[in-house]
């Protein structure tokens, strides 16, 4: 909750002014995503195993492997948050 907490003061700060709601979008797309990732425990573990083994591979093709499913996963998270995946970023 810290995090959370913490994060959203922030984007509120960020968007000093009405006309300037993207900090505020950008917010709520990030905990929308990562609450359609850690609500399906095998995903999120899958996706943490994917990311610490992607920091010890030193075949090209190996990572590319990894970097695809990683892709899937965050795709299926953004399309079950509702988020248009090429702007979950």
């Amino acid at each position: 909750m810290a995090v959370f907490d913490a994060e959203r003061t922030a984007a509120v700060e960020a968007a000093d002014s009405p006309d300037n709601a993207a900090p505020m979008r950008r917010f709520l797309r990030q905990w929308a995503l990562t609450v359609a990732i850690e609500r399906v425990t095998a995903r999120a573990t899958r996706l943490s195993e994917l990311e610490a083994h992607a920091e010890q591979v030193e075949k090209l093709a190996e990572g590319r492997a990894i970097a695809t499913e990683a892709a899937a996963i965050h795709a299926h998270r953004a399309a079950e948050a509702g988020i248009d995946g090429r702007t979950a970023g």
